[in-house]
């Protein structure tokens, strides 16, 4: 579907994806408070006008985080999208650490204020900047992750939201401060993050129990969202579904550093990835400029020792493979291109059905990208320029 983005689990970020997002928070922080995407009146909303009750609850925090992804992108760029923070998966102790230290170091080298830390508090909550429990890194989530998982086995829509509530407000209290009380948790950053993990559970739900709300749900007004030039709210069927608003979860990640991406790759696929309708699995080779030369890069999963001699052709294990254009054929030298700023030369392969085939017997997953050169030979992995590989499941 065109116009889809994905949002991401917060630790899955790249470097850059990071600084757009403390970026575009931080330029939010800065709008006046009448402005509709200021950080102040998005904020203020929570404590207002939320639904945390039956009906309503997730459809209207689902249009609540849509604001504030929508107030993201206007402030920075298009292309940012809200992340999540995955504390219902498993095991798990404290905050994301890019929401955990009070300063990073930005795009210049300086260490400056970190706005997934905190947020400015109005006036009228007294000011100054939001708080967490002192004992905040030291809370597990291992229960909270368990009450989150067995309300995805709940037949119906009511039942589902009514256990999820229970866990959703145990994050709450882990984290403390103003996160605990109605008024002032839409003021901690790590709020949207925390609701967005919300709205990916339900996203998981609907996967598994497709169809329509439940009348109640579909038909509630959702205060304070106007439909588009007019003065009638919105109501649940506007936010029945992610697609509709243009957006989808990338479930899991897995980073391959330059330096090892040759070598055979193990990683372990979470369990309840075994029980998901998977939409897409993706590799994606990522570079900041184009290659030098011209290859193949092959992909083999779970197949024991792959070279540029594996058999490709009725080969269950050959995910498939990606064509580098590149400056040159060979060795000779290249001819200089003129770079342009912000330019990428990303690379996306879906390994869905060889994924799936390949991991239906156990957990472990090995890859291995073979490069292979027009001339059929080897290439050296230093002669192959990537910043990175990325491996998303939604």
């Amino acid at each position: 579907m065109n116009g889809i983005h994905y949002r991401r689990n917060i630790d899955c970020l790249t470097s850059d994806q990071l600084h757009d997002l403390r970026e575009a928070l931080a330029a939010m922080f800065e709008l006046p408070a009448e402005d509709g995407n200021s950080f102040e009146k998005i904020g203020g909303l929570h404590g207002s006008d939320c639904e945390h009750g039956s009906p309503g609850f997730l459809t209207w925090h689902r249009a609540y985080i849509d604001v504030f992804e929508k107030a993201l992108q206007c402030c920075c760029d298009n292309s940012i999208s809200l992340p999540f923070w995955d504390w219902s998966s498993g095991p798990s102790t404290g905050v994301p650490s890019a929401c955990a230290t009070s300063t990073y170091v930005n795009r210049d080298g300086d260490s400056v204020p970190n706005p997934l830390y905190a947020g400015p508090l109005p006036s009228s909550l007294g000011g100054g900047m939001t708080a967490r429990r002192s004992d905040v890194d030291t809370r597990t989530y291992d229960l909270i992750a368990t009450a989150a998982q067995n309300a995805l086995n709940q037949s119906s829509f009511s039942s589902f939201q009514n256990m999820l509530n229970g866990p959703h407000g145990s994050v709450h209290l882990n984290v403390g401060g103003q996160m605990m009380t109605f008024a002032g948790a839409g003021f901690d950053p790590i709020f949207y993050l925390h609701h967005s993990n919300v709205d990916r559970v339900w996203a998981q739900w609907q996967n598994t129990h497709p169809g329509t709300l439940p009348a109640n749900e579909a038909s509630l007004e959702l205060e304070p969202f106007n439909m588009p030039y007019s003065a009638d709210w919105k109501t649940g069927a506007d936010f029945a579904t992610t697609d509709q608003l243009g957006y989808r979860y990338s479930t899991f990640c897995y980073f391959l550093p330059p330096i090892v991406w040759w070598d055979i790759f193990k990683f372990r696929l979470d369990p309840h990835w075994f029980k998901m309708d998977i939409k897409s699995a993706k590799l994606v080779l990522k570079s900041g400029s184009m290659p030098v030369r011209s290859m193949e890069i092959r992909v083999f999963i779970n197949e024991p020792e792959p070279s540029v001699k594996t058999p490709t052709l009725g080969n269950p294990r050959f995910a498939g493979s990606l064509g580098m254009f590149g400056m040159t054929a060979g060795d000779e030298p290249a001819m200089q291109m003129k770079r342009r700023p912000n330019q990428r030369f990303d690379l996306e392969l879906d390994i869905s059905r060889t994924l799936v085939k390949q991991s239906a017997s156990g957990e472990e997953v090995s890859m291995k990208l073979v490069p292979v050169g027009i001339d059929g030979q080897a290439v050296s992995p230093d002669k192959v320029n990537l910043d990175g590989i990325e491996i998303l499941i939604d």
